[in-house]
């Protein structure tokens, strides 16, 4: 009789666990801290369209009031994933390398891989540079480098001119064969 029991609490919990594990939100990070308020999701005068954030906004939660940590993309970043600011890491500059100041330290990815999470990233979260400071491997499951080129023929946006090509946000442009 006590075998019973045990199987049939040992098998409700797992029931329960499996059950909550289904209940879990999806979760998707999109790493805009250095995009200002630009886009047309939050100003419908802007030039920059963003009519898949828009889209995605609407389906869910979008948060209007945020603060960046830092000024600079890398020490933003570092403090955002991890919890901790700039002068608790010390990384203060883009190529500070973060890992190194915190070897032991999980990112929030981490956490949620940690959770049971299944994580993928793709573009510039750690800038990523192959085998340098920004590199977080552990981070993900699996992970699309950022794509840099071919650049578009022409600007994205009518903005006016700001440092390179890099900081062109808009709708890229699509292609018959770039298609699904």
């Amino acid at each position: 009789m006590m075998k019973k029991i045990l199987f049939h609490s040992v098998f409700l919990l797992g029931a329960v666990n499996l059950t909550h594990a289904l209940d879990r939100p999806n979760v998707i990070f999109i790493a805009i801290d250095d995009m200002n308020d630009w886009i047309s999701l939050l100003d419908p005068e802007s030039p920059i369209k963003t009519p898949n954030l828009k889209r995605l906004a609407e389906k869910g939660m979008l948060f209007t009031k945020a603060y960046c940590p830092s000024p600079a993309c890398n020490p933003s970043r570092v403090s955002i994933l991890t919890g901790l600011r700039p002068s608790t890491t010390g990384v203060y500059g883009n190529n500070s390398d973060w890992r190194g100041a915190l070897p032991d330290h999980k990112t929030i990815f981490q956490k949620f891989k940690d959770s049971g999470y299944s994580v993928k990233g793709a573009g510039k979260i750690f800038h990523h540079k192959l085998n340098g400071a920004f590199h977080d491997g552990p981070s993900f499951h699996s992970f699309q480098h950022m794509i840099t080129q071919p650049h578009p023929e022409k600007k994205l946006n009518e903005a006016p001119e700001y440092g390179s090509i890099r900081t062109d946000w808009g709708v890229f442009p699509k292609k018959e064969e770039d298609s699904i």
